[in-house]
């Protein structure tokens, strides 16, 4: 018996104004939606269509269903997985959805924003039983929008990944994260409410701590009086703070956690609803510069232990190796990036008045003695926060432009290990790269036990060496107790053993575990129309 069930909400669709509903086939628009940032998988598709209303989307999954066409989420193309390149059928593109009228019985105040020529609208609120403030949104407003609309508030909201032009949805479907998880945690855990279309059209509303799974099991009952069983699969997650490695399943889970980083195979989001926090008065940047690597990692050590021991607000803990320095100092040479630095971290600190900021500041310098800092770049002008956030995004800008000088694409990895492990992956890493004999660079979420290692290849001979020695990685993260996604979800990949191609998600859960993840989107996506590929090759749909 299941007690907890997802009851489908009536919709009508008939007064719906599909006028309005743009389609675009020119092929110079639909170049822009067959491949992401990544470039390592280029699609195809027939049309693009560009809903504005729920309605819409609702009339183009049913109008897909009835035809048997596919049907391919897309956001802003800023991932790296290949999630939404199409692989053949139509686009359904967030980028002009709106919320005609928010589904929520409570007061709520409406913030209009405009930037970059386009008017952008959300909803906020407060919810005086949790005492917290919400924010309603569409899928298709980028973050660095959202959060300029809720700045004039005083309010934050805390999922902080590294591209700020990603769309809201396309961060919600792979339960993305970056820099300030270590303090705050992954986007799942600031998701309050999802209203959904699933692949049939149908469409659920699920807010947090309604609906839960009975063990692995819940149900959903359709407004015709059909009931549908759903079993989740039996697989057991890896105990990391940071993973986006296929559904998310747990006994008695909350049902909203399903639908989270489930990379839109099991619907597509057109409300939105995240808790928000008040943001601190002063968010500081530092930059700590060390002599060699021993050092770097000491302080991350000590820099992690005080956080969690001291309770306080270090928003983030961020790591460049020696390779990561020599591409910053490209861009910013010394006296800025200084010529005997062989490491970086980059870590935030906040407060809410500067005696806190002047107490968190002294005891930090003690710890940056300890481990003979070389220098420390901190300060509160806002310029200095601009340049901050330059510096730190010149990694990616030199890494992009090294790729383009060689002609070969990076190969990547985004592998995260559990805490008493962390070391000995590090330690693998460099095993790795140096055996490879590839150039390498390692950055990233180091205070969450997160590094992502970037092959750099010059030749195809090469490209063959990273992609075989990134496998090797990945198994050691699974055997180390990790996951092969952090935070940026599996979307389209795969690896390569003995010339064969698998799917990526088969080096953590097995045949099996796909095969389960296959029986949930097969029930909830009979005619498999919405997001093939994702997560789970399509040859999995037909066993």
């Amino acid at each position: 018996m299941i007690d907890n069930v997802l009851e489908e909400e009536s919709v009508e669709i008939e007064s719906c104004d599909t006028s309005t509903l743009k389609e675009k086939r020119d092929s110079y628009i639909l170049d822009n939606y067959i491949c992401d940032e990544s470039s390592f998988l280029k699609g195809s598709a027939e049309a693009v269509f560009f809903p504005v209303l729920e309605c819409q989307v609702i009339y183009i999954l049913r109008r897909a269903n009835k035809m048997r066409k596919r049907v391919t989420v897309s956001g802003a193309g800023t991932g790296l997985t290949g999630a939404r390149v199409p692989l053949k059928g139509d686009v359904l593109a967030t980028d002009k959805m709106t919320i005609a009228e928010p589904h929520f019985s409570k007061e709520y105040e409406p913030l209009f924003h405009k930037e970059n020529g386009k008017t952008y609208l959300i909803y906020l609120g407060w919810d005086d039983i949790k005492k917290e403030y919400f924010f309603i949104a569409p899928p298709g407003i980028p973050l660095d929008v959202l959060s300029n609309i809720l700045e004039t508030k005083g309010l934050m909201y805390p999922p902080n990944p590294t591209e700020k032009k990603a769309y809201l949805g396309g961060t919600v479907a792979t339960n993305a994260s970056g820099s300030r998880t270590f303090y705050y945690g992954m986007t799942r855990e600031f998701i309050r409410r999802l209203r959904i279309i699933l692949p049939t059209g149908n469409v659920v509303d699920i807010r947090r701590e309604n609906v839960y799974a009975n063990k692995r099991l819940f149900a959903i009952r359709y407004c015709d009086g059909q009931e549908k069983i759903i079993r989740l699969p039996t697989y057991n997650m890896p105990k990391v703070k940071k993973n986006s490695a296929g559904y998310y399943v747990k006994d008695n889970m909350d049902i909203i956690d399903l639908f989270i980083g489930s990379e839109g195979t099991l619907g597509v989001f057109t409300e939105i609803e995240g808790r928000l926090v008040k943001k601190p008065r002063i968010i500081m940047p530092i930059y700590a510069h060390f002599r060699n690597s021993q050092d770097t990692l000491k302080f991350v050590d000590l820099l992690r232990e005080y956080a969690w021991g001291e309770g306080r607000k270090i928003f983030s803990i961020e790591f460049f190796s020696e390779n990561a320095v020599k591409f910053i100092r490209i861009k910013y040479p010394p006296p800025l990036i200084p010529a005997e630095s062989k490491g970086i971290i980059f870590f935030e600190v906040a407060a809410d008045d500067e005696d806190e900021l002047y107490n968190t500041l002294t005891e930090i310098e003690d710890l940056l003695s300890e481990c003979s800092v070389l220098k420390e770049q901190a300060s509160n002008d806002p310029k200095w926060g601009s340049l901050a956030k330059e510096i730190r995004h010149a990694l990616p800008e030199g890494i992009n432009n090294y790729v383009r000088t060689h002609g070969c694409h990076k190969v990547a990895t985004d592998i995260s290990v559990p805490k008493e492990s962390f070391e000995e992956m590090m330690q693998y890493y460099h095993y790795i790269g140096k055996s490879s004999g590839v150039f390498y660079v390692l950055y990233g979420h180091i205070g969450d036990f997160h590094i992502h290692f970037n092959f750099l290849p010059r030749n195809k001979d090469e490209l063959d060496k990273a992609l075989k020695y990134s496998v090797k990685l990945m198994v050691k993260g699974v055997d180390l107790g990790g996951t092969v996604t952090a935070e940026h979800g599996v979307g389209k990949k795969k690896y390569v053993v003995n010339g064969i191609e698998k799917p990526l998600l088969e080096l953590m859960y097995g045949e099996k575990g796909l095969l389960e993840i296959a029986k949930v989107k097969n029930a909830l996506d009979p005619n498999r129309i919405l997001n093939i590929g994702n997560i789970i090759p399509e040859d999995y749909l037909n066993l």
